[in-house]
Protein backbone atom coordinates (compact mmCIF):
# COMPACT_ATOMS: atom_id res chain seq x y z
CA UNK A 1 0.00 0.00 0.00
CA UNK A 2 1.56 3.06 -0.82
CA UNK A 3 2.26 5.97 1.36
CA UNK A 4 1.09 9.25 1.26
CA UNK A 5 4.84 10.41 1.09
CA UNK A 6 5.04 8.17 -1.63
CA UNK A 7 2.46 10.16 -4.00
CA UNK A 8 3.67 12.02 -6.87
CA UNK A 9 3.56 15.87 -5.49
CA UNK A 10 1.47 16.81 -8.67
CA UNK A 11 -1.42 14.58 -7.06
CA UNK A 12 -1.16 16.33 -4.02
CA UNK A 13 -0.60 19.71 -4.61
CA UNK A 14 -2.16 21.86 -6.88
CA UNK A 15 -0.65 23.24 -10.06
CA UNK A 16 1.01 25.89 -10.16
CA UNK A 17 -0.10 29.35 -9.59
CA UNK A 18 -3.61 28.17 -8.91
CA UNK A 19 -3.68 29.46 -5.66
CA UNK A 20 -2.84 32.71 -6.31
CA UNK A 21 -5.11 32.96 -9.02
CA UNK A 22 -7.72 32.43 -6.62
CA UNK A 23 -6.47 34.83 -4.63
CA UNK A 24 -6.36 37.67 -7.16
CA UNK A 25 -10.30 36.61 -8.23
CA UNK A 26 -8.51 35.67 -11.80
CA UNK A 27 -10.71 32.87 -11.97
CA UNK A 28 -14.43 32.83 -12.13
CA UNK A 29 -16.98 32.07 -9.07
CA UNK A 30 -18.06 28.63 -8.75
CA UNK A 31 -21.03 28.01 -10.32
CA UNK A 32 -23.53 26.84 -7.76
CA UNK A 33 -25.16 23.75 -7.89
CA UNK A 34 -28.43 23.31 -9.42
CA UNK A 35 -30.13 22.61 -5.85
CA UNK A 36 -29.66 26.19 -5.12
CA UNK A 37 -30.28 27.34 -8.45
CA UNK A 38 -33.72 25.57 -8.29
CA UNK A 39 -34.68 27.03 -4.86
CA UNK A 40 -33.47 30.65 -5.62
CA UNK A 41 -35.64 30.37 -8.48
CA UNK A 42 -38.84 29.01 -6.91
CA UNK A 43 -38.39 31.84 -4.22
CA UNK A 44 -38.43 34.47 -6.41
CA UNK A 45 -41.44 33.02 -7.95
CA UNK A 46 -43.19 32.47 -4.84
CA UNK A 47 -42.37 35.88 -3.36
CA UNK A 48 -43.39 37.68 -7.26
CA UNK A 49 -46.82 35.66 -6.48
CA UNK A 50 -46.74 37.06 -2.96
CA UNK A 51 -46.42 40.80 -4.31
CA UNK A 52 -49.27 40.68 -6.19
CA UNK A 53 -51.69 38.80 -3.80
CA UNK A 54 -50.48 41.53 -1.52
CA UNK A 55 -51.46 44.10 -3.71
CA UNK A 56 -54.82 42.61 -4.64
CA UNK A 57 -55.54 42.29 -1.21
CA UNK A 58 -54.62 46.35 -0.44
CA UNK A 59 -56.99 47.26 -3.69
CA UNK A 60 -59.63 44.81 -1.92
CA UNK A 61 -59.66 46.27 0.86
CA UNK A 62 -59.58 49.95 -0.02
CA UNK A 63 -62.28 49.45 -2.94
CA UNK A 64 -64.53 47.95 -0.11
CA UNK A 65 -63.71 50.68 2.44
CA UNK A 66 -64.43 53.22 0.11
CA UNK A 67 -68.00 52.27 -1.39
CA UNK A 68 -70.19 50.12 1.03
CA UNK A 69 -67.30 49.53 4.22
CA UNK A 70 -66.22 46.37 5.17
CA UNK A 71 -64.98 44.63 8.58
CA UNK A 72 -61.40 44.85 8.79
CA UNK A 73 -60.64 41.91 10.77
CA UNK A 74 -56.69 42.50 10.50
CA UNK A 75 -55.84 45.42 14.24
CA UNK A 76 -52.93 46.41 12.82
CA UNK A 77 -54.18 47.42 9.71
CA UNK A 78 -57.22 49.01 11.49
CA UNK A 79 -55.19 51.12 13.41
CA UNK A 80 -53.21 52.31 10.36
CA UNK A 81 -56.53 53.31 9.17
CA UNK A 82 -57.52 55.40 12.40
CA UNK A 83 -54.19 56.74 12.43
CA UNK A 84 -53.91 58.14 8.91
CA UNK A 85 -56.75 57.14 6.73
CA UNK A 86 -56.46 54.80 3.84
CA UNK A 87 -53.08 56.99 2.87
CA UNK A 88 -51.41 55.33 6.15
CA UNK A 89 -53.23 52.15 5.51
CA UNK A 90 -51.69 52.08 1.91
CA UNK A 91 -48.26 53.19 3.14
CA UNK A 92 -48.26 50.25 5.65
CA UNK A 93 -49.62 47.79 3.45
CA UNK A 94 -46.41 48.75 0.45
CA UNK A 95 -43.79 49.21 3.15
CA UNK A 96 -44.85 45.41 4.69
CA UNK A 97 -44.60 44.19 1.06
CA UNK A 98 -41.56 45.53 0.02
CA UNK A 99 -39.68 44.43 3.56
CA UNK A 100 -40.79 40.94 3.26
CA UNK A 101 -40.31 40.56 -0.59
CA UNK A 102 -36.72 41.91 -0.26
CA UNK A 103 -35.48 39.96 2.69
CA UNK A 104 -36.92 36.73 1.51
CA UNK A 105 -35.03 37.59 -2.12
CA UNK A 106 -31.99 39.04 -0.47
CA UNK A 107 -31.87 35.25 1.16
CA UNK A 108 -33.28 33.64 -1.80
CA UNK A 109 -30.52 30.86 -1.47
CA UNK A 110 -31.50 29.79 1.78
CA UNK A 111 -33.75 26.88 2.57
CA UNK A 112 -35.30 28.86 5.61
CA UNK A 113 -35.87 31.46 2.94
CA UNK A 114 -37.97 29.24 0.45
CA UNK A 115 -39.82 27.76 3.50
CA UNK A 116 -40.93 31.43 4.60
CA UNK A 117 -41.77 32.01 1.24
CA UNK A 118 -44.39 29.39 0.64
CA UNK A 119 -45.52 30.32 4.11
CA UNK A 120 -46.20 33.64 2.73
CA UNK A 121 -47.48 32.10 -0.20
CA UNK A 122 -49.71 29.92 0.96
CA UNK A 123 -50.94 32.49 3.36
CA UNK A 124 -52.02 35.43 1.11
CA UNK A 125 -54.09 32.66 -1.48
CA UNK A 126 -55.85 31.74 1.92
CA UNK A 127 -56.07 35.28 2.46
CA UNK A 128 -57.31 35.75 -1.33
CA UNK A 129 -59.81 32.47 -0.77
CA UNK A 130 -61.25 34.96 2.17
CA UNK A 131 -61.99 37.95 -0.26
CA UNK A 132 -63.83 35.30 -2.89
CA UNK A 133 -65.95 34.06 -0.03
CA UNK A 134 -66.60 38.29 1.25
CA UNK A 135 -67.67 38.86 -2.22
CA UNK A 136 -70.34 36.42 -2.48
CA UNK A 137 -71.07 37.56 1.03
CA UNK A 138 -71.74 41.25 -0.43
CA UNK A 139 -74.57 40.32 -2.22
CA UNK A 140 -76.60 38.04 0.46
CA UNK A 141 -75.81 40.10 3.93
CA UNK A 142 -78.26 42.50 4.90
CA UNK A 143 -75.48 44.39 6.72
CA UNK A 144 -74.33 46.04 3.18
CA UNK A 145 -77.66 47.40 2.72
CA UNK A 146 -77.09 49.90 5.85
CA UNK A 147 -73.52 49.60 6.70
CA UNK A 148 -73.85 52.60 9.38
CA UNK A 149 -76.01 50.51 11.15
CA UNK A 150 -73.56 47.25 10.65
CA UNK A 151 -71.11 49.91 12.28
CA UNK A 152 -72.83 51.16 15.52
CA UNK A 153 -73.18 47.09 16.35
CA UNK A 154 -69.25 46.14 15.42
CA UNK A 155 -65.89 48.36 16.15
CA UNK A 156 -64.43 46.77 13.31
CA UNK A 157 -66.67 47.83 10.89
CA UNK A 158 -64.66 50.85 8.19
CA UNK A 159 -66.64 53.42 6.52
CA UNK A 160 -66.09 55.52 3.67
CA UNK A 161 -65.79 58.23 6.07
CA UNK A 162 -63.25 56.86 8.40
CA UNK A 163 -60.86 56.87 5.39
CA UNK A 164 -60.00 60.42 5.88
CA UNK A 165 -57.21 60.86 8.49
Amino acid sequence: MARVADLQPSVLTPPPGLREARRAGALPAPTPNLAVQARSRRVTLLVLATIVMGVADLVFTLTYMQSVGLIETNPIARSMINLGGADQLIRYKLFTIALSAGILYLLRTHRAAERCAWLCALTLAALSAHWLEYNSLVLHEPAFANPAAAAAFDDRWVLPEDLEP
